[in-house]
């Protein structure tokens, strides 16, 4: 990984857990409030794991990959890295031992959010299209598009791989095809709303870990890219 690249990703968590760690936390709060949470009390401690697993991992996995690299911008990585690392363990540190945050919480699901400015019928049906012409998904349409409110109760099997989703959902975000905010719980869209070509649950951890480590691998004549240009060219 070049040294902007790794600049790139130490100044963005360095967003997401110090400087502008109130809004993105609250962005993930609010949206379990609207997904039923308003019913409960709000307790911080509560959403620290899900909020701080994808970071975290992303932490761990760059600090391996630098570990030989001992010039003096890198060892300035290192140490900003570890020191986020310790941050989130003192967050996750809070979190009651003796409660199970899953039983906290509602099994709550997000939904995916179109970009407001875009034809959000139009962005569907294309989607829709595009997945299924290229047997990625045998969804039905009605299925499909009942993901996109909360009316939805069946999970769309995906057969691509897992660092194809990933980076389908991601290119969707960057593309500004899905609402920016969105990058706050992709993962949770996941694995919320989808199951594997075998029938099995995606895990936030899996999801994250493929990306860091395969992301490079993805190749240009992939078809979830081809998809991405027709959707951005046809929106």
């Amino acid at each position: 990984m070049e040294f902007k690249d790794i600049e790139k990703i130490v100044n963005y968590l360095e967003d997401r857990i110090i400087t502008n760690f109130e809004k993105h936390f609250s962005y993930l709060v609010l949206d379990d409030f609207y997904g039923g949470g308003y019913k409960e009390r709000i307790e911080d401690e509560f959403f620290y794991d899900e909020y701080f697993e994808e970071y975290e991992d992303t932490i761990i996995n760059l600090l391996l990959e630098i570990e030989d690299k001992n010039e003096s911008e890198f060892i300035e990585f290192k140490l900003r890295l570890i020191k986020l690392k310790r941050i989130i363990d003192n967050y996750l540190s809070k979190i009651p031992k003796d409660v199970e945050i899953n039983s906290f919480k509602h099994n709550r699901n997000s939904q995916f959010l179109i970009n407001q400015e875009l034809d959000e019928s139009k962005i569907i049906e294309n989607l829709y299209n595009q997945l299924y012409i290229n047997k990625l998904i045998d969804s039905n349409f009605d299925d499909f598009k009942s993901h996109f409110n909360k009316s939805w109760n069946t999970k769309i099997q995906w057969f691509g791989t897992e660092l194809q989703i990933v980076n389908f959902v991601n290119l969707l975000i960057d593309k500004n095809i899905l609402d920016k905010e969105t990058q706050n719980f992709k993962h949770k869209l996941i694995t919320s709303h989808f199951i594997n070509k075998k029938g099995n649950s995606f895990t936030k951890k899996q999801l994250s870990s493929v990306y860091s480590n395969k992301k490079e691998m993805i190749p240009n004549d992939d078809i979830t890219l081809s998809i991405i240009k027709f959707i951005i060219e046809n929106k």
